[in-house]
């Protein structure tokens, strides 16, 4: 296993940045799903709100049986380039078609089942190539702090990645070109120039590791039967479950937020621009929260701001008021990136302790089940809002709303937030897995591996 922190400044620098490269054409990929797809292909494509809502929902629900056959897959099986490289190279051109096919499509030949196919297709290549990647990135160190820096430097490039490809429907309406298609294409051509670019240096400088040849293989029911009882693993997939949930409701609502609650639609792209800013800007901030009091209670204290900034701004929303919607928006922003990076550093640090009880190492399975609820977060999230705002408040996309639907639209968006927030506070108190106690597995499996070595 390589260690990050034996490597000079300079070459720790260049395999952080080959490493987290990629997310930036994944995130770019992921951030329309959430925001602009839902409304293209219901104002845009002639699509109900409540059929687009079931679509992703269903495609996202698919990877419930994907992200867990695919982590299995990259745990037993390698190549002579290892683990994982396969699998990202495999992945690249799926994602183009499927990026092309969505985000580029024929409107003649838009139904719900042309949505739903090519959801699928392009959430299978993003499964190939997240969940690699993240059990990579689990293995390229074993330092508690390291892991947090490597998972906060992918997060930093997911957030510019989110960033940059809000700047662009933000520069056209900026220019005058204001319509859905052309936002949306340009996003996918975004994508498109990215993954061949940037899947090279990954590729090409980033260490991958084969499966030890004296790794033991534990009986399917024993390796279920310590998962089902890991209760640490639980506590960070309802945290993971929970806080996909409630970005989920928040990324998919902002927009009729901010363009029909607020009634500033010129606002929308470019608020929402400056919310990645915000978020890129305090990343290292809850890097150095997570050295000073632990990744559980950074994560804590930043699910405790974004819920109280997110009801806070219930009392003070009103339909033209641009300085609350910007207040807001920075504000809110400051914590989006703290969930992922912290979460996906714990389940890593989680690895080892497994690896210690099983004597395996099933990095890809761990973050196969982290996927698994992020996406089943984001699901349920997107679909849930949806039909909670068209059923129950009569919320309708691109017309003129009643007082009441466009107080659902508020209590939806907010109290939506706020309460999976809050029960992902509950499942990390008195969270068990400490620096002090990733300490010790770490030296326990050092001393494992050197008796090994030594009967060889």
């Amino acid at each position: 296993m390589r260690k990050m922190k034996s490597e000079s400044n300079q070459s720790q620098n260049r395999l952080l940045a080959a490493y987290s490269g990629i997310t930036m054409p994944m995130a770019a990929m992921g951030m329309p799903i959430a925001v602009y797809l839902p409304r293209f292909y219901s104002e845009g494509m002639g699509l109900s709100l409540a059929t687009v809502g079931l679509i992703f929902t269903l495609a996202r629900m698919w990877d419930v049986v994907t992200d867990p056959l695919m982590g299995m897959a990259i745990d037993r099986f390698d190549t002579r380039w290892g683990r994982r490289k396969h699998w990202v190279a495999f992945s690249i051109p799926i994602l183009m078609l499927s990026v092309w096919m969505v985000f580029l499509p024929n409107p003649d030949l838009v139904t719900p089942a042309y949505l739903m196919f090519w959801l699928l297709i392009l959430y299978i290549g993003y499964t190939m190539l997240v969940i690699s990647h993240l059990s990579w990135g689990a293995e390229l160190s074993t330092n508690y702090d390291e892991r947090s820096r490597l998972f906060g430097w992918r997060e930093i490039f997911t957030i510019a990645g989110m960033t940059i490809v809000l700047a662009i429907p933000a520069f056209l309406e900026l220019n005058g070109q204001s319509d859905q298609t052309t936002k949306v294409a340009s996003m996918g051509w975004f994508c498109l120039v990215l993954f061949p670019i940037l899947v090279v240096p990954l590729l090409i400088w980033v260490p991958d590791t084969k499966r030890s040849t004296d790794a033991s293989t534990l009986p399917w029911q024993q390796a279920i039967k310590l998962i089902i009882h890991n209760r640490v693993l639980w506590r960070l997939l309802v945290a993971d479950l929970m806080t996909g949930l409630g970005t989920a409701v928040s990324g998919a609502l902002y927009i009729f937020f901010a363009a029909n609650y607020f009634d500033l639609p010129e606002h929308a792209s470019i608020a929402l621009l400056f919310y990645f800013l915000a978020s890129f800007i305090a990343m290292p901030v809850w890097l150095k929260l997570a050295y000073a009091l632990g990744k559980d209670n950074a994560l804590k204290v930043a699910l405790v701001y974004a819920v109280s900034i997110n009801l806070g701004v219930i009392p003070f929303a009103e339909a033209g008021n641009a300085l609350v919607l910007w207040v807001f928006t920075i504000l809110f922003g400051v914590a989006f990136g703290a969930a992922p990076t912290l979460l996906r550093s714990m389940m890593a640090d989680l690895t080892d302790q497994d690896e210690l009880q099983s004597g395996e190492k099933r990095a890809g399975l761990f973050f196969a089940l982290l996927t698994t609820t992020s996406k089943a977060g984001a699901a349920f999230g997107a679909g849930l809002s949806f039909a909670i705002l068209e059923l129950a408040f009569g919320f309708t996309p691109g017309a003129a709303n009643s007082p009441a639907a466009l107080q659902g639209l508020l209590m939806t968006y907010t109290i939506g937030f706020a309460l999976p927030m809050f029960a992902a506070y509950l499942a990390l108190l008195r969270y068990p897995l400490s620096r002090t106690r990733h300490e010790t597995i770490v030296a326990q499996l050092k001393a494992k591996q050197l008796r090994k070595d030594d009967l060889v």
